[in-house]
């Protein structure tokens, strides 16, 4: 245990020093590059060029100290145990960067990043990442197929809600360091290393690239970083590696997630009922608007700070939700807990809704190539 907790911490300060350092790395050379994101008048209000390939630099930070530590030989243990997981997240990884950097540079419409995405969450799939068995009132149903099915639309689904979260400076980022933190957590309750190990290189990664982030952002993440974090928050979210102890739960990884995920069900819903032919309705959910949280309580509060504090506390509520479900004595304070969530997330897109406020120079939308 004293072995794992050291090699953990030495992964987190690895992944995080990588991350920072790689970051200054890309942000200059994508300038150079002229890969930028210029302001315009309908999204994207941040007041100069910025760099949006920031993604390259979180995903280095995760992959590169992972490569090292495989050299030590209880990582090396620990990889032979769960080398399906670790090939298939490899492969599906693979594919989404090449997406996501496709997307920044050149850019992608939907019917192409559906495509991708749907490729990368079936090779999770059929490797092991999937919904299993549903478990209700004590009698546990097995889904087969039906399972196999929901799990691709699950990962497919997140991996665009994690890019959709991804709206103004610092809010994806810090959404995604809360989430990964609770899978951690979760991770040591169930004595779940391999989860713990790729949610501590993910949240390392993401806490080196905060301070490059942070309001008024010098680099934004990108399609490059949303995508794959999104990849990655999905694939550990009904992830049941091979030696885990413990019974395979879904509830309380999805429970962490429910923010992003959440909002995009509420503005898609929206998109949809605003046309009328089905072929509208669904070419719609497609297209860009303001209707996410973060552009509603941007509007509201006239204050990007106040907009991604407050987004943040309700992530920490349904974090801090999703760890108390980990354990049956403390399952139904959990399951309470978010549901007091959702229903602050209810008020705070619906309660006194108002015309939104015009955007304000302060709030820097994240550049990203992709209607969201």
């Amino acid at each position: 245990m004293v072995h794992l907790s050291a090699g953990l911490l030495l992964l987190f300060l690895c992944s995080a020093l990588t991350a920072f350092v790689t970051t200054g790395i890309v942000r200059k050379a994508a300038e150079q590059a002229g890969l930028v994101d210029r302001p315009d008048a309908l999204r994207k209000h941040h007041s100069s060029a910025t760099p949006r390939i920031g993604g390259l630099a979180i995903i280095f930070g995760f992959g590169f100290p992972l490569l090292l530590l495989a050299g030590n030989s209880h990582a090396a243990e620990l990889v032979s145990k769960n080398l399906t997981y670790l090939f298939a997240m490899l492969a599906s990884g693979s594919l989404i960067i090449g997406l996501g950097v496709y997307d920044d540079v050149v850019g992608a419409n939907a019917p192409k990043k559906f495509a991708v995405q749907i490729m990368a969450a079936v090779i999770l799939v059929s490797f092991g990442y999937h919904f299993s068995f549903i478990s209700i009132a004590g009698k546990v149903i097995e889904l087969g197929v039906i399972g196999l099915l929901a799990s691709v639309v699950w990962i497919v689904f997140v991996i665009n809600a994690v890019n959709f979260i991804d709206g103004i400076d610092t809010l994806a980022t810090i959404v995604s360091i809360t989430v990964a933190v609770s899978f951690g957590v979760i991770a040591i309750l169930r004595e779940d290393v391999f989860s713990l190990v790729i949610m501590t290189a993910l949240a390392g990664s993401l806490i080196g690239f905060f301070p490059w982030n942070r309001p008024p952002a010098r680099i934004f993440m990108g399609d490059s970083g949303s995508l794959f974090i999104g990849l990655v928050l999905a694939a550990c979210s009904i992830a049941r590696p091979s030696k885990s102890p413990t019974a395979f739960a879904i509830g309380g990884p999805m429970l962490a997630l429910a923010l992003p995920v959440l909002d995009t069900i509420f503005v898609m819903s929206h998109r949809f009922r605003g046309a009328t032919a089905w072929r509208e309705r669904i070419t719609a959910m497609f297209n860009a608007d303001r209707r996410h949280i973060h552009h509603i309580l941007v509007g509201r509060f006239g204050s990007a700070f106040k907009a991604i504090v407050t987004i943040w506390v309700v992530t920490v509520f349904f974090a801090a939700a999703a760890v108390m479900t980990a354990k049956d004595v403390t399952k139904p304070y959990g399951y309470t807990l978010g549901i007091v969530g959702l229903v602050v997330l209810v008020l705070l897109r619906y309660w006194h809704r108002g015309p939104a406020a015009a955007p304000i120079n302060t709030a820097a939308d994240e550049g990203r190539s992709a209607a969201s």
